[in-house]
């Protein structure tokens, strides 16, 4: 079978139920498997101690000691099954979540830092504090430090599944349509030929098409961010509030400099409201955008006939990658450049609260969208779909049983 439900259970029991106490028992929580004794495992820690960072040192070795339930869960979560997933799921899959708890892990410390700084811009009341270019030049370094012991990281994750210096000799895809065959002058064997210069011939079609889709985007994004502090701005002065959406509320400073960040604008639920809710209605949207991308794009590189999968793959990439940098950063480069205008202190921090409430809104609203798009929608058509076929299947018996 393609699955091994007594696997898939016990990896499904100890990867996402992580602080269940029988997942502690005998083992130990930070193991690379779910059965701490299928390999020698008190090598592979010692093996991991020196050549991991810190954090990623995962002490497998088993004990009785099974530690509280808080402990379990705040630390437990930092730590995954790899070499079980690996086993089960292959390299790729096990990479992909290496990197996660790698990541994961490391923003631990980003995150203490940026609260402390946040604190000492609550406190003083100011959010251009003095502190923002220290935590800039900290999230440099800190980037740096990342990769670096991820390089070192990967590498001993690579040598323990025996994939280091792996090179994968890539064959056509089941999907290339070669015009021709010719002889292949490495391995002297007949293969599928097709032009490049008919690839590149419909990448002139593909690419304007994916620029013009970013750009249009774009163009909704600055429209909306700007008639958020136009109707911002109305609210809080004398004038009729009247919600109304125009090309020339992009750019302009005045809106953003007419209300202050004062203590009853602070603590005013319609000043919030009007802060987050359109950057709400963007979250929502921007899935829906992405996910009609992703399909456009799919269709392009079909188009496109690239012959391997890694060809496909990086040009789906760069495709997709356009759009989802032009949505999530818009915000902090129409602050930063457009909005604010002239380096005015309470326009920078106007801009900064803006982004804030923006970014809060990504990675809340947005990100839970996206995950019913992507994950439950298709489970509930999934499920709509086998509910319809053993339907069809009763009525079928039925009418066979009244013969």
């Amino acid at each position: 079978p393609l699955h091994s439900h007594a696997r898939l259970e016990a990896l499904y029991k100890c990867w996402v139920l992580f602080w269940y106490q029988s997942n502690w028992t005998g083992r130990s929580g930070k193991s690379l498997e779910v059965d701490g004794d299928a390999k020698n495992k008190s090598l592979i820690a010692k093996g991991e101690a020196e050549t991991s960072d810190a954090g990623s040192s995962e002490s497998s070795t088993p004990t009785n000691h099974v530690p509280s339930a808080l402990y379990r869960f705040f630390v437990g979560c930092f730590y995954q099954p790899l070499d079980s997933i690996e086993e089960y799921y292959g390299e790729k899959i096990a990479f992909y979540f290496a990197w996660l708890q790698h990541c994961s892990f490391h923003l631990s410390y980003l995150s203490i830092v940026g609260l402390i700084v946040f604190i000492c811009q609550v406190t003083s009341g100011k959010w251009d504090h003095p502190l923002r270019p220290a935590f800039s030049m900290f999230v440099m370094v800190w980037s740096f430090v990342v990769m670096v012991t991820w390089r070192r990281r990967s590498n001993f994750l690579a040598h323990q599944w025996g994939t280091l210096d792996y090179k994968e000799d890539e064959i056509a895809r089941p999907g290339f349509r070669g015009t021709e065959h010719r002889v292949c002058p490495i391995t002297d064997t007949y293969v599928e030929y097709y032009p490049p210069w008919k690839r590149w011939l419909k990448m002139c079609i593909s690419i304007p098409l994916t620029v013009g889709f970013t750009f249009v985007t774009l163009l909704v994004i600055l429209i909306l961010y700007g008639n958020r502090d136009l109707v911002l701005a109305k609210y809080f002065s004398d004038q009729e509030f009247k919600i109304t959406i125009s090309t020339e509320a992009v750019g302009q400073t005045a809106p953003i400099l007419a209300v202050e960040l004062t203590q009853e604008h602070l603590h005013d639920p319609d000043f919030w409201l009007i802060l987050v809710g359109f950057p709400t209605v963007l979250g929502l949207i921007l899935p829906l955008l992405n996910f009609i991308l992703r399909r456009i794009s799919l269709w392009l590189n079909e188009i496109e006939n690239h012959r391997t999968e890694a060809e496909f793959r990086t040009h789906f990439i760069i495709k997709v990658f356009a759009f989802r940098f032009v949505c999530y950063f818009a915000a902090l480069y129409y602050y930063s450049f457009i909005g604010v205008g002239e380096n005015d202190p309470q326009a920078t921090e106007q801009g900064i609260v803006r982004v804030a409430s923006t970014l809060l809104t990504y990675i809340t609203v947005a990100h839970w969208w996206n995950i019913c798009i992507q994950v439950f929608f298709p489970l509930l058509l999934f499920r709509w779909r086998v509910y319809r076929e053993r339907l069809h299947l009763q009525n079928e018996l039925r009418q066979l049983e009244m013969l």
